[in-house]
């Protein structure tokens, strides 16, 4: 008997091309799925950075309480750290306080900022005069009769009447989006 021959297997021409249309597709799903991992590590980037700057704020803020808390003498603390410079009693603010505004590092202050600092202390201000609210005007910031006014006991109202609401407010921008985070307290005027 003859042998057989063998023939090599071969493709129809139109069977090569579909192997090209399947390398296509292919690859058109593996890019479809490498953006899609692509988006998700730039927005991990941008949230790892936004929550680096939210905390760099919350330490700041805190710090700043801080040193207003222990600033003496404590009847200055209104006059120095307030808006208006022409009320500053004789002395010296904190260090690296403008005013009621402070630099904090690692932030960038917001573009219409008009001087250029992060942070700022808010203090109870009485809208028509630019002074302490009358209900804090008192050597020792009483808000007993604010609270008595609220229709709170003497008594507890007299517990918290040694205290200074005081907030610290810092706003700035991560990547040209506004940011702003605050931190409101109570100090005692000793």
């Amino acid at each position: 008997m003859p042998p057989l021959l063998e023939r090599p297997l071969q493709r129809s021409p139109s069977g090569a091309g579909f192997a090209l249309i399947e390398m296509v597709i292919a690859a058109s799903i593996l890019m479809i799925g490498a953006l899609g991992f692509l988006q998700l590590f730039t927005a991990a980037a941008d949230l790892n950075g936004a929550n680096r700057e939210g905390a760099v704020a919350r330490e700041a803020a805190q710090r700043a309480l801080t040193r207003l808390a222990a600033f003496e003498p404590r009847e200055s603390l209104f006059a120095l750290h307030n808006e208006d410079p022409a009320d500053d009693p004789a002395g010296e603010p904190l260090a690296g306080f403008l005013l009621s505004g402070f630099e904090v590092d690692g932030l960038s202050p917001r573009a219409n900022d008009p001087d250029g600092l992060v942070g700022r202390v808010i203090f109870p201000i009485d809208p028509i005069t630019g002074a302490l609210h009358p209900e804090f005007q008192s050597s020792d910031f009483s808000v007993a009769p604010a609270l008595i006014g609220a229709g709170v006991s003497e008594e507890v109202a007299q517990a918290y009447g040694l205290l200074l609401p005081i907030a610290v407010r810092l706003e700035w921008q991560h990547k040209g989006r506004p940011v702003q985070h605050e931190i409101v307290t109570l100090i005692s005027p000793r």
